[in-house]
């Protein structure tokens, strides 16, 4: 069935739900991953030999810093330890999450399906190409219409020999400098997008201008910017005035790192990883500048040292934590629940 049949819907790992189950959301996160592409080595060189380590209290502070020079750290495909973490959402009053996992992180749409009937969690599913980085060599040889081809297939029949269904465009993966594949990437996923009425959620480069220079490029292709999600606001946007100017576009602005408690950020070490309390100065910067209806959040969770079975927060960060302290800084209910129940819904909703 065409995903236009599906209109005022939205699509699960399950299949089509009405946008008012979808509840509390988390509009990033990976529920499961191979993330293995990201693998770098740690900033003192003399610690080389600790990458092939298995995560464990004696070095857990060095994986919090080194997150990405783990080799254990970067893989988690675990269906009974996807379905623990989960419950502890569920039980905070998580209802939904957007698990971007597509292709190049260790997508299994199988996985998701079970995962989404053992524990009652909605499961959004993602479709389309995360960065050049972690792709196999050569996969845009064919050009732009088999990418595309590719993305609407997960949307209209399903992921690989499947049925089950991508219900969002994302997280489509973009590098700082933009690699023309990721540009191709792009221009296919713009153009199922445009053809589904399936939300487009972008991983931009890390730089401030990135967000605002894809916006552009994927304006003129067409892009309904509206349905249009610009991820990690929180770690690339630092000056408010190119945040304001990012939110006038009309996109949806996900500050999607919640909990990540390192401030080192070693995929990026000239800049920095903000703590939660530079997030909610950027919430509360948006509410005030009259962008309360464009804010989504989420944890982006993609390594075991942010599960709970690994020390972690957890997925019930945002509901068991965040939330509590927004409250506490006089942000307003209504607020909050548009942030994690309405707006996740308008932007799940199939145009």
């Amino acid at each position: 069935m065409n995903s236009k049949n599906n209109t005022g819907k939205v699509m699960t790992v399950l299949g089509t739900i009405d946008p008012s189950e979808l509840g509390n959301t988390s509009t990033h996160d990976h529920i499961i991953i191979e993330f293995e592409a990201i693998l770098n080595e740690p900033l003192n060189k003399s610690e080389i030999k600790m990458m092939e380590e298995k995560i464990s209290l004696e070095n857990l502070g060095w994986v919090r810093f080194n997150w990405s020079s783990s080799k254990d750290n970067l893989k988690y495909t675990d269906i009974n330890l996807a379905c623990s973490e989960l419950n502890y959402y569920k039980e905070a009053g998580g209802k939904t999450i957007v698990d971007v996992t597509n292709i190049g992180l260790g997508r299994n749409p199988q996985k998701l399906k079970e995962i989404s009937n053992k524990t009652g969690i909605n499961i959004v599913m993602g479709a389309g190409y995360y960065v050049e980085l972690a792709q196999q060599k050569g996969y845009t040889k064919d050009g732009m219409e088999v990418l595309y081809e590719t993305i609407i297939n997960d949307i209209n029949i399903g992921v690989g020999q499947t049925n089950i269904k991508s219900g969002i465009i994302g997280e489509v993966g973009c590098s700082w400098p933009w690699t023309n594949n990721e540009k191709l990437s792009m221009e296919a996923s713009v153009l199922a997008h445009k053809n589904s009425g399936l939300p487009l959620l972008i991983h931009p480069g890390r730089n401030q201008f990135a967000p605002l220079e894809i916006i552009k490029y994927i304006d003129d292709l067409g892009a309904d910017l509206t349905n249009v999600v610009l991820g990690h606001i929180d770690r690339t946007i630092f000056d408010f005035e190119i945040l304001k100017e990012t939110a006038e576009t009309g996109v949806f602005l996900n500050l999607d790192l919640w909990g990540h408690d390192s401030p080192f950020y070693p995929l990026a070490p000239e800049t920095y990883m903000p703590g939660d309390h530079e997030r909610i100065k950027m919430v509360e910067f948006l509410i005030d500048q009259g962008f309360e209806d464009s804010i989504l959040l989420a944890h982006d969770i993609c390594t075991k040292h942010r599960l709970k079975k690994y020390g972690g927060h957890g997925f019930d960060h945002l509901l068991t934590k965040v939330v509590p302290w927004m409250k506490n800084r006089k942000i307003e209910n209504k607020i909050i629940n548009k942030m994690m129940i309405k707006n996740p819904q308008k932007m799940l909703t199939i145009k």
